[in-house]
């Protein structure tokens, strides 16, 4: 008798002891992270995930691809500046159409550059990011002379920026960024702030009105 009721304890103990277990288990495995395959996940195809790092990429640092973005982004707003300062000399009343084609030309020079710098950070393997173009502050440019001096602040702004930006590809020993920066934007940004100031001294040397008018008519405009 005693022997029976042992061997039923024993039982009813196993019996209460194996869902547990089972249960135990379930939820282990449920605490576990889950595998994305299992689940049908993609990676990488997500507008708003990580994107894959580029084929071409080598050597090219975060740094210096968003560098590049600002840059891009500069240059553009800078275009857009001279675009306005193009329509301002334009008008009827300024009537300056030497001025107005020269600041045109200039737009079209930033546009270009900013389309240069965006080929190239396809090619090194980056990705380019447009942000926002800030509108100008202004429509009123004042004379000649008022947006020359204007135009000159803008093109030492963006040497700046360039020379910063050049720096950063130095410092990650990125060699054919920092010899492409210099070769294709840097040098001719030196001649251009050069030629600019060698205006603003001929239009402060013949005066406005009469001088101005005679200014807009040379062959460089």
């Amino acid at each position: 008798m005693g022997t029976s009721l042992l061997h039923f304890a024993l039982l009813m103990g196993l019996l209460v002891v194996l869902p547990c277990s089972a249960s135990s288990r379930k939820e282990f495995r449920n605490d576990m992270p889950s595998n994305p395959d299992d689940e049908g996940e993609t990676h990488h195809h997500d507008f708003g995930g990580i994107l894959p790092v580029s084929r071409c990429r080598h050597n090219y640092n975060e740094r210096t691809e968003a560098g590049i973005n600002r840059q891009i982004n500069l240059m553009m707003y800078v275009g857009y500046v001279y675009h306005s300062m193009a329509q301002h000399f334009g008008r009827c009343d300024v009537a300056l159409p030497g001025f107005q084609k020269f600041f045109r030309q200039m737009a079209q020079d930033q546009r270009e550059k900013a389309e240069t710098l965006m080929n190239y950070q396809n090619l090194r393997g980056g990705l380019v990011r447009l942000q926002q173009v800030t509108a100008p502050s202004t429509a009123e440019w004042g004379s000649g002379i008022e947006a020359m001096e204007h135009a000159l602040e803008l093109e030492k702004t963006i040497n700046e920026a360039m020379l910063e930006l050049n720096m950063v590809a130095l410092q990650h020993e990125d060699v054919h960024a920092a010899t492409y920066l210099q070769t294709i934007f840097l040098n001719p940004q030196v001649e251009k702030i050069f030629t600019i100031s060698q205006y603003i001294t001929n239009l402060e040397r013949v005066g406005p009105g009469l001088g101005e008018y005679m200014f807009d008519k040379l062959p460089q405009n």
